[in-house]
């Protein structure tokens, strides 16, 4: 890593983060649908799971302090609400009556919905009752929903016609991946804007994320020996897995090579804004002691080895540290 990674101004890390994270997650564009519509056409939920894992992880940090895990992951329960209706709408008093009284939510629900609604770059609209039925007096609803342009996108893939019934509904091909995107979309075009993405702790925790996936995309391969127990584990599939020894996996290696990652996916994501607000501090350590345990979610732990699932974004990144690396032998 020492005598490649630095070669030709970093050309390893600028091009493997400009070809697969840069276009595919964070497009350079101040348009919303533009930016949405990129990142939808070009990730999947099943293809890019565990970068839906981690950072479904993420947001539902964000929303922990009104979510606990027993109620599920936070993304999920808004997919359920958006997806009980046809158009796309939900209502406040909807997502309110998830944590409690809907008719006297609690403050800080109030303000946790006010941020995913942010975090997701979603659209309010209010609706005024004079006098509403239940009890007679002025009632205020806000709807939430998905930018216009957006939701024509939705509703042309996503809403399908129940001949039988008469009526229209959601497919379920709608999941946490939309939610995902909008998030991902909300990032690459509000990068320059920190109130409006989250601030340094989302900046801090999405640079992890995709330190992470350049960090398990470098390492190659491990050969084993076809005596070796691993290969007889019923739950190895040779086709979709690779060896990682766990060794590299220690708080030693990590330290090193983790940092800077952080600082190079801050700095060619948001430039010096975003490079600026990457915590340097005593901090550092318990995030890669946080990280170690991102990857082992990330990565199935047999026999005291690693063993990582061939998620195809990591397969494209350890290509291109491959081309380039023959290039060097060649030369």
């Amino acid at each position: 890593m020492k005598n490649h990674f630095p070669k030709n101004n970093g050309e390893i890390f600028v091009k493997g983060i400009d070809d697969k994270i840069q276009n595919a997650f964070f497009p350079v564009t101040k348009d919303f649908t533009s930016a949405f519509t990129k990142i939808l056409k070009s990730r999947t939920h099943e293809q890019d799971f565990i970068i839906n894992e981690l950072l479904n992880g993420f947001v539902t940090s964000k929303a922990k302090a009104i979510a606990s895990y027993s109620q599920g992951p936070i993304i999920d329960r808004m997919v359920e609400a958006f997806s009980k209706r046809n158009d796309f709408h939900i209502v406040d008093h909807q997502f309110y009556a998830m944590f409690g009284d809907p008719n006297k939510p609690r403050n800080y629900v109030k303000k946790q919905l006010q941020q995913l609604i942010e975090l997701f770059g979603l659209v309010s609209k209010e609706l005024i009752i004079e006098k509403d039925i239940r009890r007679s007096e002025r009632k205020v609803y806000t709807f939430y929903t998905f930018p216009m342009e957006v939701l024509t996108i939705l509703e042309e893939k996503y809403i399908i016609i129940d001949e039988k019934m008469g009526r229209a509904q959601v497919s379920e091909a709608f999941d946490r991946n939309i939610f995902i995107c909008m998030f991902l979309a909300n990032l690459s075009v509000n990068r320059d804007d920190l109130e409006k993405i989250g601030g340094s702790y989302t900046i801090n925790g999405i640079s992890a994320i995709f330190a992470l996936i350049l960090l398990l995309s470098f390492m190659p391969k491990v050969s084993v020996d076809e005596s070796n127990p691993i290969l007889k584990d019923p739950s190895y599939d040779k086709k979709k897995m690779s060896v990682i020894p766990k060794s590299w996996m220690i708080k030693q290696v990590l330290e090193s090579l983790f940092e800077p990652l952080i600082k190079i996916i801050a700095y060619r994501i948001g430039g010096g804004l975003w490079l600026s607000k990457i915590i340097t501090s005593d901090k550092e350590s318990s995030i890669v002691n946080q990280i170690r345990f991102l990857l082992k979610d990330v990565n199935k732990w047999i026999l005291g080895n690693m063993v990582r699932v061939e998620i195809p974004i990591f397969v494209e990144i350890a290509n291109i540290f491959t081309e380039i690396l023959v290039g060097y032998n060649e030369e």
